[in-house]
């Protein structure tokens, strides 16, 4: 790999104890209002493509806890200065409990500034030290097989991530843009086991129709990346008594973006350790649910009646 590279090399991979963070997870309150006053800069592989502006201006759009800006993986370490901190991708390679592979691969949003003992010069060839980094915020992802198991192509890929990514889209990725900007101002930590059921928006939910985007209805296997395997959706859904619509994912984003009238969808997060739903109010961004289980699983019924039960329970 060509020397530029090496940064991004280093910052997205990382072999590391394993660590489980929720949806959202705020984990550095302290770093806070010092990074409110720098810039916040989303890394991308160019943001200049045409796949990646309409992710622009929806971030540019969404923040407004900080001075924000667009710039490519490589720009990220001559970015690097106090109060500055930076959005990445990010991938940490952990030990696995599994005979047959030694490593898994965890892939996350990464929010993080640095603890300033590093300043840019590029008379030099010092780059930026791993150990530097202090993060501040997590937000899971849910990489497919192909992402999971070749975890350098995330640098390659577009900022669209060409589908590789379930959870993430334009119109997701701006929802997730505000819920961290509102976490942010609320300047709270918030732990990986923290479950929410906002009573009086799931409330207005159950009066709706749920958006579900089809990938949540695939049998993934670990072993391999047969998407093939689809659930019956009469048969996840029996019994429920909310409306829900299921729809290509494609069709979801654009519905957050374009949507004058706010509305809920669901989502399905799979992490090497832990399965996470949520439910998010396209308008706001805000989650309004999230049930956490420690076992990793694909969407069952026992899930869809557990968001019926929150909805029920007084």
């Amino acid at each position: 790999m060509k020397l530029k590279n090496s940064y991004f090399y280093i910052l997205i991979f990382a072999l590391i104890p394993a660590v489980c963070f929720s949806q959202i997870a705020i984990t550095n309150v302290a770093e806070i209002s010092k990074i409110k006053q720098g810039t916040t800069f989303f890394a991308m592989k160019d943001p200049n493509s045409p796949k990646a502006l309409a992710f622009v201006a929806l971030i540019k759009k969404a923040w407004n806890f900080s001075k924000v800006d667009c710039i490519k993986y490589t720009d990220v370490e001559k970015n690097i200065a106090p109060n500055n901190s930076f959005v990445t991708v990010t991938a940490n390679m952990m030990n696995s409990n599994s005979p047959t592979a030694p490593t898994e691969t965890h892939i996350y949003w990464e929010l993080w500034t640095t603890n300033d003992k590093f300043t840019y010069d590029p008379k030099k060839r010092k780059h930026f030290n791993q150990a530097d980094k202090v993060s501040i915020a997590t937000l899971e992802l849910f990489p497919d097989f192909i992402t999971q198991n070749n975890p350098s192509s995330l640098y390659k890929m577009d900022y669209d991530a060409t589908g590789h990514l379930k959870n993430w889209g334009t119109g997701i990725v701006y929802n997730y843009v505000q819920e961290l900007n509102r976490l942010l101002l609320k300047a709270e930590e918030q732990s990986f086991k923290t479950v929410i059921a906002n009573k009086e928006e799931l409330k207005k939910m159950s009066s709706q129709t749920l958006f579900v985007p089809d990938y949540v209805l695939v049998k993934y296997n670990k072993n391999n990346d047969d998407e093939t395997n689809i659930q019956k959706e009469k048969e996840l859904f029996d019994g429920i008594q909310f409306s829900y619509k299921v729809l290509p994912t494609a069709e979801l984003n654009e519905k957050i973006v374009s949507a004058e009238t706010p509305f809920y969808y669901l989502l399905l997060i799979k992490t090497t350790d832990d399965k996470l739903v949520t439910i998010t109010n396209s308008q706001t961004g805000e989650i309004i649910y999230m049930a956490y289980n420690d076992i990793v699983s694909n969407l069952k019924a026992i899930d869809l009646k557990d968001i019926q039960k929150a909805i029920t329970k007084k």
